[in-house]
């Protein structure tokens, strides 16, 4: 995984509606719609640029408008944020990072059970 820099939550909510679109290139347009209800269009094209030169979007025209093509995929962004998550906050406990959420009441029963199922699973794999 290529080293990404962490995007300001505006820039990942833009991101996000890039990798939800169901066509691709993306159409600022389609963009620019999907979140008019939380910015003006100048925004959302600003916050587009900016992901451009981070070197997530790449924009080509088609005729008048911009389409934008992700080159950081969701799942590797992801995964890259929750690996800097549980070191900066954790120190690499994966089990405080499981118990802060457990204390929180943000972990349900079926939550618990689905982890120590996915766990006894890794546990089988590596066998």
């Amino acid at each position: 995984m290529r080293e990404t820099k962490r995007l300001p939550d505006a820039e990942l909510a833009v991101m996000q509606e890039v990798w939800s679109a169901p066509e691709r290139p993306v159409p600022s347009a389609w963009v620019t719609e999907r979140l008019a209800d939380r910015w003006k269009t100048t925004s959302v094209l600003t916050f587009l640029s900016r992901l451009c030169e981070k070197g997530f979007l790449q924009c080509d025209k088609q005729g008048k408008m911009n389409v934008y093509t992700p080159l950081v995929s969701q799942d590797d962004y992801g995964e890259r944020e929750s690996v800097s998550l549980l070191r900066r906050f954790y120190r690499g406990s994966v089990r405080d990072l499981v118990a802060s959420l457990s204390h929180t009441g943000a972990l349900t029963r079926e939550d618990l059970d689905e982890l120590r199922d996915f766990l006894d699973e890794q546990g089988r794999d590596e066998r």
